[in-house]
């Protein structure tokens, strides 16, 4: 079922319903109600003919109400009455108009009045009243319900007439917005193909202020998401092609140059060097895209890790390298550093940082690698004092591919590498303004929020 005529349905249809129901069983007590009270005025106006019924002229039997001066005020709804002898004769029959039964109804009892439906549309009271002397008289009441049924009649008019205008006002809402959901909701599943090509959007859907509104923004963003995400995967395959070919060319020319004419021993060797390290190169090329893809794929395996010894062992596997650049690798910071997280990923993320350090630190220089906890968070920072990175460089320093302007640069994935690793963290790695040099820091939360 669309969603319009299920609103209407359930809106206002069920809701009516309900409502029409509620009309007729108050209705119905309404009318009981009044019915009782008529009733309960038989009674009175029995009580009061049964007590002064033989108090007229002469002692003979009589009835008030229509000797009453208010008699026309009150005969629309007072009730008509007959009064028979022990012998079941008619005495009197007031209003005169009124055709009442020549015999008594039934048998009375003193006291014991007894009440009668002689119809649909009237109530009747019989109760004997008793003369000493003369035996038991029977006093007949009989009120007509017309008085009741025309306030019905009035009751099931206004209160239709109120129903039908509720409907109507409800219809009205209840289609107005229905539409404008219909409306919304097709917005959204336009939308749906943009998310499944991954198109940038050109507007958010179903805009507005509930929740179909949050949905609307919700799916934009992951539009733009997934736009982002596969563009950068293009560049990301386009960058790789362009780094994987470079090398690729080279090694086949040295290769095709050695095997073109016989060739010394000494050229021979430089070609194969040359080659070697277009190898090393490559090597290193499929390493990082082999640890960026595997750690975009594999979730996180968190431990409480003490920062510090993952610390101490990257300074330890950097040693010897550190020593053929004449570069002195030091450890500041807190003596202990606990932090819950993965502890190869982090050791690796630090390795990158810290290689990029000794590559680009000048002779006789330090790098300081340092872990300390800041509000909640556990830093690890590297800094070194080479040539810093240019002020126009630093957006894109974290970049996949990027390679600086500086020499000694490599495959531009070791920084990326280093902040999809905090990011999987819930953390993240920062370029830090230093008057000397370049500092970078990563920086992980204390209990460690894998990314979703």
């Amino acid at each position: 079922m669309k969603l319009l005529p299920r609103l209407l349905l359930l809106g206002l249809v069920l809701p009516m319903t309900g409502l029409c129901a509620a009309v007729l069983i108050a209705g119905y007590l309404f009318h009981e109600s009044l019915v009782r009270d008529v009733e309960q005025r038989l009674l009175a106006q029995a009580a009061v003919e049964s007590v002064s019924l033989f108090d007229g002229p002469d002692h003979k039997p009589h009835v008030h109400l229509p000797a009453s001066p208010l008699a026309a005020e009150v005969a629309a709804f007072a009730p008509a009455s007959a009064l028979y002898d022990p012998h079941g004769q008619l005495v009197i029959a007031a209003p005169a108009n009124v055709r009442l039964p020549l015999r008594p109804p039934a048998s009375a009892t003193p006291g014991h009045p007894r009440i009668d439906a002689p119809d649909a549309h009237s109530r009747a009271l019989t109760v004997g009243v008793e003369r000493p002397g003369e035996g038991v008289y029977t006093l007949h009441l009989v009120a007509s319900l017309q008085p009741v049924d025309a306030t019905m009649r009035s009751f099931y008019r206004s209160v239709g007439a109120a129903v039908a205008l509720i409907a109507a006002l409800l219809f009205a809402v209840l289609y107005l917005q229905a539409r404008g959901l219909s409306r919304r909701i097709r917005e959204i599943i336009e939308f749906v193909p943009l998310v499944r090509e991954a198109r940038a959007p050109r507007a958010t859907p179903a805009r507005g202020a509930d929740e179909l509104a949050e949905l609307g923004a919700a799916i934009a963003e992951a539009t733009q998401f997934l736009h982002h995400q596969q563009s950068a995967q293009e560049r990301f395959l386009a960058n790789a092609a362009h780094q994987l070919r470079t090398p690729l060319t080279v090694l086949r020319t040295e290769i095709d140059l050695a095997l073109r004419r016989p060739r010394g021993a000494p050229e021979l060797r430089e070609s194969l060097e040359q080659a070697r390290n277009e190898v090393d190169r490559l090597t290193l090329l499929a390493r990082k895209l082999l640890d960026l893809e595997t750690l975009r794929v594999q979730p996180i395996d968190l431990h409480e890790v003490d920062l510090r010894q993952v610390l101490h062992d990257v300074t330890q596997r950097h040693a010897e390298a550190a020593l053929a650049k004449q570069v002195t690798l030091q450890e500041t910071g807190d003596t202990q550093l606990t932090c819950t997280c993965d502890p190869l990923l982090i050791s690796q993320a630090l390795e990158n940082l810290v290689d990029n350090a000794v590559r680009f630190a000048p002779p006789s220089s330090v790098v300081e690698i340092a872990g300390s906890s800041r509000a909640g968070a556990c830093v690890l920072s590297v800094h070194d004092d080479g040539p810093g990175i240019p002020e126009s460089e630093r957006a894109r320093v974290f970049e996949p591919f990027f390679r600086g302007s500086a020499e000694g640069s490599q495959t531009g994935l070791g920084l990326a590498f280093a902040a999809d690793v905090a990011r999987k963290h819930g953390g993240r790695v920062a370029l830090r303004s230093v008057p000397l040099g370049t500092t970078f820091e990563l920086e992980l939360p204390s209990v460690a929020n894998r990314e979703a």
